[in-house]
Formats: structure tokens, sequence, C-alpha cells
């Protein structure tokens, strides 16, 4: 099955290589592959011909892939997530997107939480043969890695109950994207912004600074020859709009976010009706910032949650393909225009503000912008 994208030309071997966010060595590497060039779709190449001054801008058919995972189980929830992916190829996808915590749900009081967390190191490098055999990109949600937090001395100095056990080590969550073409890792990221209850589960990056970065995505080229950049953020991430804004500042058109975000569980405060009004508004919210996000980047947004209303936000266009159920089981396959938001760029000029002398509002890719606001 071909990789259906449509640009006037492919990449190759000698596409520029994925910056990171972090420098971060993962325990589920797997072993460099080799690109291969793919075909074009044969559709739009048919409106070229007829009209030789049409502009074919990127066209990424996107696999939303929404389910609640079961708890501590990383083998069934994996085998879940590789039927739905399956499926979603032979349907004609080019990216297939999973939701936060994937494999493990999240249960941290669960007693085999942690070891359910180190099976599931194992399981990047399967989603990496799989997107290179069904050459289909993929964000495999996220995955609980395990890592050492204390030096070896500090780690001999310790005694070995199960509370000293729980200090030797930290969980990251880790979100990564996976080339179609070789089966590479060119994107990773790890949750910056952690929502209260985690915090004393993970360890969040950016504890000594960084900045958002994104990364090319092989294969994917706009008209004019220049890379498709892709960044990813997870859940809490998207109620910070800063780093929506590092993300762009470097020239990010695809943000990819997964979720693990339950509109429905108990508010615990005020009456029913108070209660209820809360989910409601809570709702509200998910369907309404994932193109708020994208209007104001000029950036597509991916938007996949275990909890529901998994969507994607496109700029001057809104919710495309809708707004998955609240809850369900579903997958949903979305062709996205990525010329989109360079389509509203030129109208809003929102990207070409900031990088302006008369930006003043501080950050812009890793620059502090001096001078008079607006």
């Amino acid at each position: 099955m071909s990789r259906q994208f449509w640009s006037p030309q492919t990449r190759g071997d000698d596409h520029r290589r994925a910056s990171s966010a972090f420098t971060h060595t993962s325990i589920c590497n797997a072993p460099r592959t080799t690109s291969t060039t793919q075909d074009s779709q044969p559709f739009l190449q048919q409106h070229a011909i007829r009209n030789p001054s049409f502009k074919m801008a990127p066209i990424y058919k996107i696999a939303l892939i929404q389910f609640q995972p079961k708890d501590v189980s990383p083998s069934e929830n994996f085998s879940l997530s590789a039927s739905y992916i399956r499926k979603a190829a032979s349907q004609g996808a080019q990216l297939a997107v999973l939701p936060e915590y994937h494999l493990t749900s999240w249960c941290p009081s669960h007693p085999d939480f942690l070891s359910s967390c180190v099976e599931s190191c194992s399981y990047l490098s399967q989603y990496q043969s799989l997107a290179k055999e069904l050459k289909i990109d993929i964000v495999p949600g996220t995955i609980c890695e395990v890592h050492p937090s204390l030096s070896a001395e500090e780690v001999t100095a310790t005694s070995s109950t199960g509370k000293d056990e729980e200090r030797r080590v930290e969980v990251r969550n880790m979100a990564y994207f996976i080339s179609g073409l070789t089966g590479e890792v060119v994107g990773r990221y790890q949750k910056r912004n952690l929502w209260h209850p985690e915090r004393e589960h993970l360890t969040a990056w950016g504890k000594e600074g960084g900045r958002h970065r994104g990364f090319d995505i092989p294969g994917l080229t706009f008209p004019d020859g220049t890379p498709v950049r892709g960044g990813m953020l997870i859940c809490w991430d998207m109620v910070f709009p800063e780093g929506f804004r590092e993300l762009i500042g470097d020239g990010v058109e695809l943000v990819v976010i997964p979720s693990f975000w339950l509109v429905t569980e108990d508010f615990g405060e005020g009456d029913e009706g108070e209660r209820e009004r809360a989910r409601r508004g809570e709702e509200e919210f998910l369907r309404g910032v994932v193109v708020t996000r994208a209007f104001e980047n000029t950036a597509a947004v991916v938007f996949v949650n275990a909890g529901g209303l998994s969507q994607v936000g496109l700029p001057g266009v809104g919710n495309q393909g809708g707004v998955m159920g609240v809850e369900t089981e579903e997958m949903r396959v979305v062709e996205v225009d990525l010329g989109r938001g360079r389509g509203l760029e030129r109208r809003y000029k929102i990207r070409e503000d900031m990088r302006g002398v008369e930006w003043g509002y501080g950050v812009y890719h890793g620059e502090e912008r001096k001078g008079g606001g607006r």
C-alpha cells in the first residue's frame, strides 16, 4: 500500500533529521532503517493536469483512534491499538494517533502500575516495525517509561524498602512520532505540564529549562519544497498557549496531542446540578480549545483523547471531520489540508507579527524580543 501524500516532490534519505525538545536516551530505541520513495495520489494529479496552475498542498489523512485502555494491561491494549492501526492503513490513513496512557491507562495507585510501565517500554520497537510494515506514520499515544532517578552511589546509600524503591526511579510520560517511511523515531517529547494528581507519580520535562521544538515529517512537503514540521504536546499542555507559541516559533504547522482527559468524572464539588454544569463546561472547553489553538497559531491541531471529543482543529475551517463522542470507542480518518495554515497566515500574519521587532510578549523561537508592544 502506498503512502498517499501529495507534493511536487518526494523526499528520500536526504531529509533533514528531526530536532528534539531535549536530549533523551530511550530504552526503547530500535535500529535505524532505510527510507523509501512513495507514490503520488492520482486524484489530485488529475486536478493538476486539468489546471496547470493548480498547486498541490500536502493532504494528510489522519486516523484518530479513540478508546479507554484497560488498566495495567499493556499486551491487551497493544493488540487493540495494532488492530486499529491496521484498519486505518487499509483505509488509506497516513498517520495514526492513539491516546495518552494507551498501554497502561492512568491508575497510579494500582500495585502493578509501575511494573506495567516497565513492560510498556518494549512496545515502542513493535510500533516502529508496524509503521514500517504498513508504511504509516504512528504517534503511539504516550508510553510511560521508567528510568533511574538516583546515581549508583545514591542507590547504594539507600535501603531496599518499598518507598526507597519508588524513589530510585522516575516515570516519564513520553510521546513519539514514528515515520512510516523508515520506522525511525523522528520526534519525541516528554510531558511538561503535569496535572496536579500526576505530579506525585511522574517526572515532568523542563525542570532545567529548554524550549518546545518541532521536527520535519519525512516525505511530507509543501509545493515550494519545504518540509512540513510537526510538534507534540500532551493533554494538560493544551491549557497553556505558551507551548504552542514555542512550537510555531520553530516552524511547526501540525501539532499532535494525545490525551487522557475524562469529562465525565465526578468533580466532587457542590450538588449534583453544580457538578453537571462543571462537566458540561469542561466538555465545551475541549470542544472549543482545539479550534482556538488552531486559529491563533495558524497550525493544524490533532487531539486524540481517551475520554472522547477527539478532533482535528484546522485553521480557517474549524473542526475538520467533526468531533467524536464522549467515552466512545471509535476510529475516524480525517483528510487534513495542511496548506490551510499557510493560507490563514497570509490573512492573519500572526507568525509574521511574532517575528517582528515590535513583538512585545517576550520569547519567540528562543530569542528575547525587546521593543514596544502594539
